[in-house]
């Protein structure tokens, strides 16, 4: 009699932990997460991340071996979207470097092609920029173009890398060595393709353009000169587009259409339409 009643104990206490684990595991499927779901905003590179990513590099901290870290950071374009920006056109500054090196090396790169190289011993003290010139010494930006820099820091075999994400000079301003002030735009920003009409938007570099000629000191003979690279620059499309040229600035100068030269050549860093400031007697001419 008293081992069929300690089954039946059993057997009920059993059951008593089947009926348990079920609405413990019903309550658990239905259950619901109360308040609003989180929306977390996509990454983006910024001055305290860039210090945080490098500090926490190993570069220099007692690991050895080989090894490449690279992290990607806006060149910070903004400025570089006016209308004939001046240099410099790419810069980096060291108070964003917070890990350790010895040794360091800056290159712009157009594609995958150095542009221009600098390098250093020890710590970066002061910021590193790019003013436009190659490592020749003759002008290597070119409008409509994009450019990005490549900063790399080593230190006991290992190294780490700053890349910025590429930017586009549509347009840009660069004061010659002859003392003249160059100001480039790329051809598809001013012409259609394959036409002599104006592409949507020309104005808001010719417009700039006529502006900075009107306000410059003239030249002597009292002309304007501007320069048309094209690749057929004998073609008629090139002469068609230099009467449009002429005809345009002169009417934004108030000029005869006379005192407005603009001569096709041949595409020495890509195609473009370029207008020359002539030398300044007194302070530089600087568009903010």
């Amino acid at each position: 009699m008293l081992p069929a009643l300690i089954l039946a104990v059993a057997a009920c206490a059993a059951d008593s932990k089947s009926e348990k684990a079920t609405i413990s595991s019903d309550i658990t499927v239905r259950s619901k997460a109360a308040g609003p779901s989180l929306s977390v905003p996509p990454p983006a590179p910024s001055k305290p991340v860039v210090n945080e990513v490098l500090d926490s590099l190993s570069l220099g901290r007692g690991s050895s071996g080989p090894g490449t870290q690279t992290i990607h950071v806006s060149p910070g374009s903004a400025r570089l979207e006016h209308a004939f920006p001046e240099p410099p056109f790419l810069a980096l500054s060291p108070e964003n470097i917070r890990a350790r090196y010895d040794t360091w090396a800056f290159e712009v790169l157009d594609g995958e092609g150095i542009v221009w190289r600098a390098e250093g011993v020890g710590r970066l003290d002061d910021q590193v920029d790019w003013d436009g010139m190659g490592a020749d010494g003759r002008l290597a930006v070119t409008a409509g173009q994009s450019y990005r820099y490549r900063f790399t820091g080593r230190r006991g075999g290992r190294d780490f890398r700053i890349e910025s994400d590429p930017v586009t000079l549509k347009s840009f301003m660069h004061r010659e060595y002859i003392g003249e002030t160059r100001l480039e735009v790329a051809l598809p920003e001013v012409f259609a393709a394959d036409k002599d009409a104006f592409a949507p938007g020309a104005d808001r570099f010719l417009n700039a353009m006529a502006e900075s000629l009107r306000t410059s000191e003239g030249r002597r003979d009292g002309t304007y000169k501007l320069e048309l690279y094209m690749r057929e620059p004998r073609g008629k499309l090139a002469k068609a587009r230099a009467r449009s040229l002429a005809k345009k600035l002169s009417a934004a100068l108030l000029v005869a259409v006379e005192r407005v030269i603009v001569t096709p050549l041949p595409v020495e860093r890509g195609e473009a339409v370029a207008a020359f400031l002539a030398p300044s007697k007194g302070a530089r001419f600087r568009r903010e």
